[in-house]
């Protein structure tokens, strides 16, 4: 997972931050894009771990409210949620015994 194309098949993330203060959004869009053109096996937490650390210092000077920075958040937000999912499987009429 070292191939910086295997984080961002279509350079989707890294074209949004090459933009800066002139990525128009929205962030919610451009994540499910980037999340879409990941492979089906893709750990995406980890990948989005790797891609935020990669690009957070080019939207340090930039206001939380902007665009980018809200990318940032996003992909911060799903590298999170790898921690937070649920073990084992859950419910379901084969699960009661």
């Amino acid at each position: 997972m070292t191939d910086p194309a295997q984080h961002d098949p279509k350079r989707l993330i890294e074209q949004a931050f090459a933009m800066g203060a002139e990525f128009p959004g929205p962030a919610e869009d451009l994540l499910l894009s980037w999340m879409l053109s990941l492979p089906a096996d893709a750990n995406a937490p980890a990948i989005a771990a790797v891609l935020a650390e990669r690009h957070r210092a080019q939207v340090a000077d930039l206001e939380d409210r902007h665009p980018v920075r809200r990318l940032l958040t996003l992909l911060e937000q799903t590298a999170t949620a790898g921690a937070a999912r649920p073990q084992g499987r859950r419910g379901g009429r084969r699960g009661r015994t």
